[in-house]
This record gives C-alpha cells, sequence and structure tokens, in this order.
C-alpha cells in the first residue's frame, strides 16, 4: 500500500481551511461597478462592461449573467463555465474592478469638492472628508450629517468630528455605508468657526481674543463693524479695557496695527467706525494691565489657530505701550 507523503496532506488541508479566509477579503461586486473581463484564449471577446441595477451584465456568445454579490474570482469561474459550453478552447479568463460604482458615498454642503467619492471599500468618515478637499471656513465639524441609504433610508445621524479628530478616536465614528450621504453643515453666523484647516489660504474668519467672554475663531459675515465683533465674541469681560483694542490686520504679506478707544464709541452712542476684514485679530486688553491673561505664546496660538501669527501678535503687543 502506498504512503503519502505526510507533508503534502499538512499542506493541502492548510490550503482547504485558507481558501475560505482568501475569498472573505476579496471584493463583492454590486451595481454600477465597471467591469474589465479579458479571455487568455481570445482576446476578441475582451469586454468591459457596466453592472446593472439588477446586478447582471451582459457578454457576448453567453448572453446576460449574475454579477452582483459575487467576487471577482466567483465570476471568474461562472463565465469559464458558461463560455466553455460554446468554445471549449476557453479555460481562463480575468476580471478586474476598474470603477466602483457601488462602494459609493455622497458629501455635500460647506465641503471644498463636493460629490460622488467611490471606493474599493468605503473608508472611515474623516478619510472620506479628507479625500473630498476638507471643509470650507464656514464647515461645522461638530454637526456633521450621516444621511443613512439601504435599509436605513433617511435614517440621520449628527456625529460631533471635531471632538473625535481631537480626541484621538477616529476610529470610534459611526462606519459609512454604499450610497450614505454625508452632509457639512454650515456654522451659525457668529458662532465660532469649527474648521481643523491649515490651508495657506485667507479664510471668511476673524479672531476676537482677551479679556472677551467666548474668545477664538468667529464666522465673518458682512457689514460687521468692531463693536458687533466684540458682541459675537460674547461681549466683554468685567476687567475687560476698551480704551484700548487692538486689531491686527493682514494686508497682503505686510501686517498693520492699528489701536481703537471703543469705550470713547460706546459713551458717545456711535457705531464701531472700524469694519472687520477676513482674518483680523481683534485683541482686548485687561484693565490695570497684564497681557490679556495669556502666559505664553503656545496658549496664544491656541486662541488664534496660527504660532507663527501668534509669535508676531505677542511680541508686538509686549512692547507697545
Amino acid at each position: 500500500m502506498k504512503i503519502n507523503n505526510p507533508l503534502k496532506i499538512a499542506g493541502s488541508l492548510l490550503l482547504v481551511f485558507l481558501l475560505p479566509l482568501i475569498a472573505a477579503g476579496e471584493y463583492i461586486i454590486g451595481p454600477e461597478d465597471v467591469l474589465e473581463i479579458k479571455f487568455w484564449q481570445d482576446n476578441t471577446l475582451d469586454a468591459n462592461v457596466k453592472v446593472r441595477q439588477d446586478g447582471k451584465i451582459s457578454l457576448d456568445i453567453i448572453g446576460e449573467l449574475q454579477a452582483s454579490g459575487l467576487t471577482t474570482s466567483d465570476l471568474e469561474r461562472e463565465i469559464v463555465r458558461q463560455m466553455s459550453r460554446y468554445n471549449k478552447a476557453i479555460s481562463q479568463t480575468v476580471v478586474r474592478v476598474t470603477e466602483y460604482g457601488f462602494q459609493k458615498v455622497w458629501i455635500t454642503g460647506q465641503i471644498l469638492n463636493p460629490g460622488k467619492y467611490t471606493f474599493e471599500e468605503i473608508p472611515d468618515l474623516w478619510t472620506v472628508i479628507n479625500e473630498a478637499g476638507g471643509i470650507t471656513e464656514t464647515g461645522d465639524l461638530t454637526r456633521v450629517l450621516i444621511i443613512r441609504s439601504g435599509e436605513q433610508a433617511g435614517q440621520v445621524e449628527v456625529v460631533n468630528v471635531a471632538d473625535m479628530v481631537v480626541t484621538g478616536n477616529v476610529n470610534n465614528l459611526p462606519r459609512l455605508r454604499a450610497g450614505d450621504t454625508i452632509e457639512i453643515s454650515r456654522a451659525p453666523a457668529g458662532l465660532p468657526a469649527r474648521t481643523l484647516s491649515d490651508r495657506p489660504v485667507v479664510k471668511n474668519i476673524f479672531y476676537v481674543i482677551g479679556s472677551v467672554n467666548e474668545p477664538g475663531a468667529v464666522t465673518l459675515e458682512s457689514n460687521i463693524d468692531i463693536l458687533d465683533a466684540l458682541a459675537l465674541a460674547g461681549g466683554p469681560t468685567e476687567n475687560a479695557n476698551l480704551k484700548t483694542v487692538t486689531v491686527v490686520s493682514k494686508d497682503g504679506l505686510n501686517t498693520q496695527m492699528v489701536k481703537i478707544n471703543l469705550e470713547q464709541y460706546i459713551n458717545a452712542g456711535v457705531t464701531g467706525r472700524y469694519m472687520v476684514r477676513p482674518e483680523d485679530n481683534i485683541i482686548v486688553g485687561r484693565s490695570g494691565g497684564g497681557f490679556l491673561g495669556l502666559n505664553s505664546v503656545a496658549e496664544f496660538a491656541a486662541l488664534i489657530g496660527s504660532i507663527s501669527t501668534a509669535i508676531l501678535l505677542y511680541d508686538a503687543l509686549k512692547t507697545s505701550p
């Protein structure tokens, strides 16, 4: 009696065990996917086809066959099985997905490049937002909407993406599914902008720093004067010094600094004459001296979001009378 090689037996058993695991990681074809099909024995049969909504494709000679729900390997075997009925020479074919039309999501709202995005495997929400170019200067990452499709069609999830990113919990973001729509909300006028962008472009925001109740970045709407700006930042604190409010403006590559006596405007009952411009830095000092209650450039940068601008402002204001 012939005894089989035990190593060959072990290898065969291992292959049988691993094949389902390998197949489990393969892409599942879906409607609107575009497939490239090549026949090794007869390239005149090669085809590029789009999977219809009913999940089927149509090929010369064999006609229609189901593609949706199969892996590319499954479809290759099915094509060879059916094609060999008509042409015994056909024993191999290769199926490749050239466009992932099924694994798609839409992104709309305050995003730089809205539209449809397709993937081999749909990534996490933060990756999709970055794939679409990131949010605009008026985008609100604290209220990102996921509008579900499929069995959950119409359901809406509100996600605080900003918090997840800052705390390093991106992996805990809700999982996206094929057909979902992502909507980036617009930050309400006057509320702090919720962007995480460091793009070197002029943003439609300004900064109010120092002795105000809500220091930080504020979305700039049209016709906002300096008094409006303070109101949008929660108003001055009790110890605010309104006699020497400083405005630092960008003018191309140059920076201009202006001191304004807002107390005089308020006592006279007139509106603030200075109209706020994009990326203005408005600094409200503190009565009794001291530098805004900030102890370092790092604290200053945390408020205005730019370390280079922070260094310039910090030095300029500390040396100003």
